[in-house]
């Protein structure tokens, strides 16, 4: 959902993708690896979601020096090493941005369809931050407020 959040956004500003440590492609194979209900969250919000697609991280780590910002949504990995979260090494301003991935929740249709929302809302409010943060000549107090974001 940040990809697609990002690139509808912001996307005259920045190019987003959106990694993970192990993309299943074959799970969601109508949906070319990305979980249907996060296709159906953005079509709701009149957000395209065409050209996303599953995808590793790897490559995206091997081409470090090109990429100028690095959020890290991994809620988990923090709290109890159950997800994976990566490095960037290099030059890429980085913010852990944590959110518990909703499509581990278990429960009713209503609670699983609440943690798509909540998750599509955090993400919405901090991109949209971010590309208020980005209008203007980043400071040096630029790493603390693109860190701050993750925690509203």
């Amino acid at each position: 959902m940040a990809e697609a959040i990002t690139n509808h956004l912001l996307g005259d500003r920045v190019q987003a993708v959106s990694a993970g440590s192990a993309p299943d492609q074959n799970k969601f194979r109508e949906t070319r690896g990305v979980h249907p209900r996060a296709i159906a969250m953005l079509k709701s919000a009149g957000i395209p979601t065409e050209s996303l697609v599953s995808k590793s991280w790897d490559p995206f780590i091997a081409q470090k020096d090109s990429i100028d910002f690095v959020f890290t949504l991994c809620g988990s990995a923090l709290k109890d090493m159950a997800e994976a979260c990566p490095v960037f090494p290099g030059t890429p301003r980085q913010a852990h941005w944590g959110l518990d991935d909703p499509s581990h929740v278990q429960g009713t249709e209503a609670e699983i369809q609440r943690a798509f929302k909540e998750a599509f809302e955090i993400l919405n409010r901090r991109i949209t931050l971010f590309g208020e943060l980005i209008k203007r000549p980043l400071t040096e107090h630029a790493q603390q407020d693109i860190e701050a974001i993750g925690k509203k």
